[in-house]
């Protein structure tokens, strides 16, 4: 997590279980100039989350794995939105039909496994600007 945080700065919590994958997105994302915030599971992820609700905190932009272990990335995107109903998610997956029953709306979105940062950073920066 990031220790100091510019208040202006759109901020992104990244989940993501895989140990190569998760640095590349944070650096992206940082590269990106957005705060950003990381967990590896859906546990540690409900964990920010809550404390961010607690703290009557914003957040921009959930970009989580589907296929995590525990809790999914599903069930952790419809707590996200329970706390924040219109909250913009960002799934990734390895699976084209990782998405389960959550619909895909203008403020929902999915990539698959493998991506390219060009494809990520359209669909992050879509995401953040609604």
């Amino acid at each position: 997590m990031n220790e100091e945080k510019d208040k202006s700065k759109k901020l992104i919590l990244v989940v993501e279980d895989d140990s190569v994958l998760r640095p590349l997105l944070v650096e992206l994302l940082n590269e990106m100039e957005y705060n950003v915030l990381v967990a590896e599971d859906g546990q540690q992820a409900l964990s920010l989350l809550q404390d961010l609700n607690d703290k009557q905190n914003n957040i921009d932009l959930l970009l989580t794995d589907i296929g995590l272990p525990g809790m999914n990335g599903n069930d952790l995107a419809k707590t996200a939105r329970e706390m924040w109903p219109n909250l913009s998610i960002l799934f990734i997956t390895g699976y084209s039909h990782g998405v389960g029953k959550l619909p895909i709306d203008d403020n929902i979105k999915l990539i698959t496994k493998p991506f390219s940062l060009g494809v990520l950073t359209k669909r992050v920066e879509e995401l953040v600007a609604r």
